[in-house]
């Protein structure tokens, strides 16, 4: 959720509650990041004060209108197709909001970005930027909902100041992406997509407290999800040819450099989906070691897992059958031999 909050100032217990939620509100959209399709603007992107994130509606005032597709009347919402025929779902239930223009651009827009088939996943509720409080909360200028069903909260129009309804919905589209991606073990809404987070070193950084994911508040400048989010923007804004935003809303190690905007690309475009399988190959002979050791390459961070398969007759283990890979790019697995000589083939199930 994007909104002009002050240090100090009381939040809902939903968001005290949850750490997710919390992220995926500071997550979910920055105030004033302006993304404009024309190259001859300058973008302006939000202040780190203007912006919260909120993984729902903010108890307080929007618990009676907590939004629901399946409540949401057939005469509402409504199905547009982008120019490469993907369905992009539009809720109106502000009467005031001018239908046909907002649609037009909502549409266009969306299927503008970097994006996958998680386009057709989201519901984009449009509502005048004067009725944003009364969904996301008070000084909200939108708001995501990462639980099914998915919802960005978008302003129909500019919101006046340095905020653009167009650079809102794209920072919130970017969470939507992040939330529709596997980072497994760590949530890719929080951590980032798996090649970036990777590249950018968020597992080890969060380990050392110099990252802090979730945290939308005191360290929100540090928060992974809300730098991956940036980073997706920067990476749009160089797409469309779009002078970029002054990097302000979040640290310099998160600002995309070449390498890290080709990642986010593939991330968004095809998805880390599993974990790859090497096979290493051994021998134990008498007189010989009775350890042997193997480097592995692991170039994404996760969860690396090892077995051995050993000639008949014979026993031997894997001395740490599971690695954290957090920052090391070589991770190292150990056979021991227990019982007899021979062969044997390493497997390494690695991210």
């Amino acid at each position: 959720m994007v909104g002009q909050w002050a240090p100090g100032k009381r939040v809902s217990n939903l968001l005290r509650a949850s750490a997710v939620a919390v992220l995926t509100v500071a997550v979910s959209c920055p105030v004033g990041a302006t993304v404009d399709v024309s190259a001859n603007k300058r973008l302006n992107p939000p202040a780190l004060g203007d912006v919260l994130y909120a993984a729902g509606p903010v108890a307080d005032s929007a618990a009676t209108r907590a939004p629901n597709v399946a409540q949401v009347p057939p005469a509402q919402l409504r199905r547009y197709r982008t120019a490469a025929g993907e369905d992009v779902k539009i809720w109106f239930p502000d009467s005031s909001v001018d239908e046909a223009q907002v649609e037009e651009w909502v549409t266009d827009f969306v299927g503008s970005l970097l994006h996958g088939d998680e386009l057709e996943d989201v519901t984009f509720v449009m509502v005048a930027p004067p009725e944003i409080a009364g969904w996301c909360g008070p000084h909200a200028a939108a708001c995501y909902l990462p639980i099914v069903p998915y919802m960005i909260i978008a302003p129909s129009e500019d919101p006046g100041g340095p905020m653009t309804a167009k650079a809102i919905l794209a920072h919130e589209y970017g969470h939507h992406v992040a939330n529709s991606r596997s980072n497994a073990p760590w949530s890719a809404l929080s951590y980032g997509t798996k090649r970036w987070a990777s590249y950018v070193d968020v597992c080890a950084a969060t380990l050392a407290e110099q990252f802090f994911p979730g945290d939308g508040f005191e360290h929100y400048a540090l928060n992974p999800g809300e730098g991956f989010a940036e980073a997706y923007r920067v990476v749009n804004e160089r797409r469309r040819g779009a002078v970029e935003a002054p990097w302000r809303l979040v640290d310099e190690r998160f600002y995309p450099d070449g390498a890290a905007a080709a990642l986010i690309e593939q991330d968004v475009l095809n998805p880390w989906a599993a974990h790859t399988t090497s096979t290493y190959r051994g021998r134990f002979t008498p007189g010989g070691p009775n350890r042997q050791s193997f480097e592995v390459a692991t170039g994404l961070d996760g969860i690396a897992t090892a077995s051995v398969r050993a000639t008949k007759g014979a026993r031997f283990r894997v001395t740490q059958s599971v690695a954290t890979v957090c920052g090391q790019r070589i991770t190292y697995f150990t056979v021991r031999r227990v019982k007899g000589f021979g062969k044997f083939v390493l497997s390494v199930s690695r991210p």
